[in-house]
């Protein structure tokens, strides 16, 4: 997987995997589309992006770029992750690169809805987590009642109920999860997974976020 150094290489690598995109979809961007791809207000961009930036408010819709250029960059990234498992991961890397900063290609990336490689291992991580919560609770319950003659009656869980219990910690956090994203999008699951993951993963078994690099 390569590094990136510097933002301005990472958003290089980028625009031209995405270029590349673009011709073999042939849906090739223009000039000015593929110069707004460096777009930045604070970072690193080309010298003459302001110029770039009102020709595209003149002569572009600014929401039907983003959505052209999100497809693009969903296709190239299905693809490579197909054919170069490699490249993928420098995806990725060039992503990160981005994610530290303002920039206007991180607006069509989100867009995209990709996910970070492991993702989904973390999202079964917090269902784990919660059942074990879970199974630990059903433990303390059966060992209170056989050592202390504890009985809550009624409220003594049988076996169906038990076995319906973790499928269920296993199964809602992922469809809580897909729900999220659907209605919400991409964004607000994501942030909604960390917030889980902070309270679930990082007090069970220390911290387990995302890398940022």
């Amino acid at each position: 997987m390569k590094k990136f150094p510097s933002v301005r290489e990472a958003k290089e690598f980028l625009v031209s995997k995405i270029t590349q995109e673009a011709q073999r979809e042939g849906v090739p961007l223009s000039e000015v589309e593929r110069k707004m791809m460096y777009f930045s207000e604070t970072g690193w961009t080309l010298p003459d992006i302001w110029d770039v930036s009102g020709e595209f408010d003149r002569t572009c819709d600014q929401n039907e770029y983003e959505g052209k250029v999100a497809k693009l960059i969903s296709k190239a990234v299905k693809r490579t992750r197909q054919e170069a498992p490699e490249e993928y991961e420098t995806w990725w890397a060039a992503i990160r690169a981005l994610a530290k900063g303002d920039h206007y290609l991180s607006v069509m990336i989100v867009r995209a809805g990709l996910r970070p490689p492991g993702d989904l291992l973390r999202l079964w991580g917090t269902a784990f987590a919660i059942t074990v919560l879970l199974l630990v609770g059903i433990f303390v319950y059966a060992y209170l009642s056989a050592k202390y003659g504890v009985d809550l009656g009624r409220y003594k869980p049988s076996k169906g109920t038990i076995v319906l219990c973790v499928w269920a910690a296993f199964a809602l956090p992922v469809i809580g999860y897909y729900l999220v994203r659907w209605v919400f999008g991409a964004q607000a699951a994501d942030k909604a997974l960390d917030k889980v993951m902070d309270k679930t993963l990082g007090r069970v078994f220390g911290s387990f976020t995302r890398e940022d690099e």
